[in-house]
């Protein structure tokens, strides 16, 4: 079918069902005509997730977890390399045997839960491992083979020797600050950036797979979204730890009219038919502090079907609520874990920069637990409350997907190993997203989630 008659025929199937339906709000009208142009295309309506204000109306900014929740674990390079480590490059491995903190290791007198490889000299290479006691913990509780295996680039730093560590220590405030090495050799091992040979996949304007002609009116109180969807290869694979980092890049605004607010997500489904459902949220507000537009930072949790995300309060363990960014600082890249373990949703947050980590999140999910990740996706989305649009507005976040955990070979693979493109919902307005391929071996997978007043 050639695109004139594409176009004609989605008009006339819209055309159709407004007939059948001669009075509807805007919200319906939308979801009308959404339904319409995918029922002439190979893809699914994506779960009515919409998060409401009440959800971020009381963000305040997180604080850092101290050092007294963390632990500080530091070897020689010389010790790691007799470990016999993971082939796939990335990843350090270290026997649970040789963890035994109070006779392999002496603790710090200056610095708290720092705990120093017994024998090191001062002029050994060393590799700080570094993370909440809590995870410490479940990875040491979770493991199968006597083995910690931890993507290198989240968990640790290299240093010349310990003095050079040292030097790269600083107090942050509300916790302990950790830089790089400054051996460019040493920082190259664990320095990650999201831009790192980036391979763009999707081009122009069919550049996430389908473009959808129609087009929803500026209406007040309608949401404008755009998803791309990645599907688990092998149905029989369990995953059941997720590790990537998402990066604010850029927020900007003029004007004071307008009443909206956008989340730029990485979706993660889990089980057959996404029975429940984990976000990771950058959302940027312009509606509930009207006269300070505002970024904020959280996980969302669905929970059996529900198009509504489960009040944080009401979770096991609702961290220190939801953090507050600067835009003035961006962009800034934080990592985020999350992971399934005995009915437990885990979500945690690390400043990717200076390995300042943030109090998990804990979804306890007892009644009906999902028990592996099968689809993620990328969106961007828009909660147009006020209409016309008049201020002038642009923002940018990029999540990047790196290490996925298989729980039945309790081993870590790369993005590409485990999911692949399925579809995508665009041809929206005021936002947008496309999809890329990233690392040295392009074998990580991201998405671009863009808002803009001008993509109307």
């Amino acid at each position: 079918m050639n695109l004139h008659k594409t176009v004609v025929v989605l008009l006339a199937l819209l055309l159709a069902a407004m007939a059948m339906v001669p009075c509807v709000s805007a919200a319906d009208e939308q979801r009308l005509s959404e339904q319409n142009a995918i029922n002439d295309s190979k893809f699914t309506l994506p779960p009515e997730h919409h998060i409401p204000p009440e959800y971020f109306r009381d963000s305040k900014p997180a604080t850092p977890l101290p050092e007294s929740e963390m632990i500080n674990i530091i070897l020689s390079v010389n010790t790691l390399d007799k470990f016999t480590q993971d082939k796939q490059a990335g990843i350090i491995s270290i026997p649970i045997s040789y963890l035994n903190l109070n006779t392999q290791f002496t603790e710090s007198k200056e610095y708290q839960n720092r705990f120093i490889e017994n024998d090191i000299n001062l002029d050994d290479t060393i590799v700080l491992v570094r993370m909440p006691k809590v995870m410490y913990d479940r990875f040491i509780e979770t493991s199968k083979d006597g083995i910690i295996a931890l993507p290198a680039s989240y968990f640790s730093r290299y240093y010349k020797n310990l003095a050079d560590l040292d030097s790269n220590i600083r107090d942050d405030g509300n916790a302990l600050a950790i830089d790089f090495s400054d051996d460019p050799i040493l920082a190259e091992k664990t320095n990650v950036s999201p831009s790192v040979n980036m391979k763009k996949v999707t081009q122009s304007t069919d550049r996430s797979g389908s473009n959808f002609i129609l087009k929803h009116p500026q209406n007040p109180d309608t949401w404008h979204n755009e998803w791309i969807f990645f599907d688990r290869m092998y149905e029989a694979d369990t995953y059941d730890y997720l590790i990537g980092q998402i990066t604010p890049e850029s927020w900007s605004i003029s004007g004071n009219s307008d009443d909206f607010w956008a989340p730029q997500e990485r979706e993660y489904y889990l089980n057959s038919g996404r029975q429940d459902a984990i976000e990771i949220v950058v959302n940027y507000d312009k509606h509930t502090n009207v006269t300070y537009p505002k970024v904020t930072f959280f996980p969302a949790v669905y929970d059996n079907n529900s198009s509504a995300p489960i009040p944080i309060g009401t979770w096991e363990d609702s961290g220190e609520g939801i953090i507050t960014l600067t835009p003035g600082t961006f962009p800034d890249s934080y990592g985020y874990h999350v992971q399934i373990s005995g009915g437990r949703y885990y979500i945690t947050f690390q400043n990717m920069a200076t390995l300042i980590w943030y109090d998990q999140y804990v979804y306890n999910d007892q009644d009906n637990p999902s028990t592996t990740f099968t689809e993620f996706a990328g969106s961007s989305e828009f909660h147009q409350m006020t209409s016309p649009i008049t201020d002038t507005f642009d923002a940018e976040t990029r999540p990047i997907d790196e290490w996925a955990h298989d729980a039945t070979l309790s081993s870590w693979r790369k993005p590409v190993d485990v999911w692949e493109y399925s579809s995508a919902i665009t041809g929206e307005n005021f936002v947008d997203i496309y999809w890329f391929r990233s690392g040295a071996n392009s074998d990580n997978i991201g998405t671009v989630s863009y808002l803009s007043s001008s993509s109307a």
